[in-house]
């Protein structure tokens, strides 16, 4: 595929995602898409053959910018920091990244009963898991973490726990702060230390 292609495609899929985040998936068509570039749907279908074909792209997109997120964190910390920064890294802190798990929120409420978009949602929520485990086994191996944690079961659960705070912090009136978020996390990840190694970030 050429660049400009390329490109095209990102721009078409920046498009969907301001329809989506705007108007919400059931109200994003092909159609609204283009009055959003202002273009023709032509064009739209031109790069995407259909809104399931753009709403993968899109879905991937996302799971590109919160894993870039996640590179940045880990590149700035060190020691079990990596992964407090790590699981902040992805939570809706500010607003480009509340647009980002919107997408994601979105997009998994429309893949439920489509097969294969559902198996495109659980491989890209692996990506993210993947990285949670692979920085897991690198801090039981150096002692930073307890030796009986599973990191497999581990790893699972922070996502788990990144997830339900993201949906809560989206959905709730009530919703935890952004410090709130955080000392959440900080939190869990400080009981992963060994015993009589505890240090509560306030």
């Amino acid at each position: 595929m050429s660049k400009t292609k390329q490109d095209k495609r990102f721009l078409v899929s920046e498009a969907a995602w301001r329809v989506i985040t705007r108007e919400g998936l059931d109200r994003t068509s092909m159609r609204a898409i283009a009055q959003e570039m202002g273009c023709t749907t032509g064009v739209v279908t031109h790069y995407f053959r259909d809104k399931e074909a753009l709403l993968l792209f899109a879905l991937y997109q996302v799971t590109e910018q919160l894993e870039g997120f996640v590179r940045s964190a880990l590149d700035e910390t060190t020691g079990i920091e990596r992964l407090s920064s790590m699981m902040t890294s992805f939570l809706p802190l500010d607003e480009q990244r509340e647009d980002l798990l919107r997408i994601w929120i979105a997009f998994l409420g429309y893949a439920v009963g489509r097969p294969s978009l559902m198996m495109e949602h659980q491989k890209n929520a692996a990506r993210l898991r993947r990285a949670i485990l692979e920085e897991l086994v690198a801090l039981q191996a150096s002692g930073i973490i307890r030796a009986d944690i599973e990191p497999e079961v581990e790893s699972n659960v922070l996502l788990a726990l990144g997830n339900g705070i993201s949906l809560d912090a989206l959905i709730q009136s009530d919703r935890l702060s952004v410090g709130q978020q955080r000392q959440a996390i900080l939190r869990y990840v400080d009981s992963l230390r060994p015993v009589g190694h505890y240090h509560q970030t306030q």
